[in-house]
């Protein structure tokens, strides 16, 4: 593990290596809604890519190791591979950057349940100094502004206010959670290990095939282009904000090489996109060449390949619950919480209105068809009732989609989730 433990390069896409349950797999799309969308950082050199994508092959070998020592009611083995796979993934977790600043605001509020506010103040001196170390490879602005704010509340007397500033601060941090939920494998087999203690032998397997299933889609999506693209554009925007206007240009012409890449694939989800976003990328690049101001040219750029992104891991995802699954009103539910969830990108991260309505359009011939099921397979009807449901709110998404807010969005993704898994 000594090889991925280099400063912040083990950002976004280190945890994307390892290949657990990004955010556009199944398991974690309903634990994501209300933490904002935040943004990825450095790619990791090649050695360190080795490294992690070796750790998660053999995390994935340790599920494997105990689904089948629980197909065979050998909980003893079962138990110690669920311990090598979590020893593991708590070794990736130690490597991340954000780790020490938690574990800091951690103290700080563990103190403040206790000592008086003026008391913990000095507890925020490693935390200001920890944000200082990451400032370099992500964006530390939010979680620095709560602190100023939990700072100002502890020096005031105030210990609610001040609590839930520090909350705000760590919660600002989380975006390797948002994007590369480490922590949700982490949790699916910390839930494997309860189950198996009580003897709940099919829960124990499920929870540790959410993880298994996750890692093994992932491994795919992490060797697409796409995600070093979408990386190198974001550095674009951080050189620019510093001002190096030479290292920009030699990232972007990095992300230009990857978005081309990208243009050719023959995913026909994402080639017309991915043409369009290079086209776009090779006319900034002649305003960087020619030191023209291309800020904000460039941070679009980034919006719209960070929207192209999440939905082809919507497609990966998808892709992989059909394979799993042979039952029609399930697959018209997994295409209508596809199509949602892109719809929700497309609004939300890209901007796109008239796409955000075509996908929402997409969402609803595919809970038309699994109302036709519904009709003609089951009797009684569990789900009709919430079909005709969703029916009517997308409709009406449908109508004007920049009318509701993103947790709307979210909520329906979250009842289609639920459906999904009682199938």
């Amino acid at each position: 593990m000594q090889g991925i433990h280099s400063k912040p390069l083990v950002l976004a896409i280190a945890v994307c290596a390892l290949g657990l349950s990004l955010q556009a797999t199944p398991v974690y799309l309903a634990a994501r809604q209300e933490v904002p969308e935040v943004i990825p950082c450095k790619p990791v050199t090649m050695p360190q890519q080795a490294a992690i994508i070796s750790t998660g092959a053999r995390v994935l070998h340790h599920i494997a190791r105990a689904r089948t020592d629980i197909g065979t009611r050998e909980v003893t083995d079962a138990g110690k591979e669920i311990d090598r796979a979590e020893s593991l993934l708590d070794n990736i977790q130690a490597t991340l950057p954000t780790t020490d600043v938690t574990d800091w605001v951690q103290v700080a509020q563990q103190h403040l349940e206790y000592a008086s506010p003026r008391e913990v103040l000095p507890d925020l001196i490693p935390i200001y100094a920890s944000l200082h170390e990451l400032h370099d490879s992500m964006p530390t602005g939010a979680a620095r502004q709560h602190l100023d704010q939990a700072r100002k509340y502890l020096q005031s007397g105030d210990r609610e206010k001040g609590m839930e500033a520090l909350e705000a601060a760590a919660g600002a941090l989380q975006y390797l959670e948002v994007e590369l939920p480490l922590d949700s494998t982490r949790q699916m087999v910390s839930r494997a290990r309860k189950d198996l203690n009580s003897g709940n032998w099919d829960a124990a397997d499920s929870a540790l095939q959410s993880a298994e299933d996750s890692t093994v889609y992932l491994s795919v999506a992490f060797q697409q282009p796409l995600f070093a693209a979408k990386a190198l554009i974001w550095q674009t925007v951080l050189d620019l904000d510093a001002a190096d206007t030479d290292l920009a240009r030699s990232d972007f012409e990095g992300a230009i090489g990857y978005l081309e890449l990208v243009s050719q694939t023959t995913d026909e989800s994402i080639q017309q996109a991915a043409g369009r976003l290079f086209t776009q990328a090779k006319e900034l690049q002649k305003d960087l060449v020619n030191d023209t101001d291309a800020g904000s040219g460039v941070r679009r750029l980034w919006e719209q390949t960070r929207a192209l992104t999440a939905r082809s891991l919507e497609y990966l995802a998808a892709g992989w619950e059909r394979y799993r699954s042979e039952d029609p009103l399930k697959s018209s539910l997994i295409e209508a919480r596809l199509h949602l969830a892109n719809a929700r990108i497309d609004q939300f991260s890209g901007r796109e209105t008239a796409r955000a309505r075509e996908e929402l359009q997409a969402v609803r011939r595919y809970l038309d068809q699994a109302a036709g099921q519904v009709n003609s397979e089951l009797a009684p009807d569990p789900y009709q009732n919430q079909i005709s449901s969703l029916q009517a709110h997308i409709e009406a998404l449908g109508a004007d989609p920049s009318a509701a807010r993103e947790p709307r969005y979210a909520a329906l993704q979250q009842t289609l989730q639920n459906m999904i898994r009682s199938l």
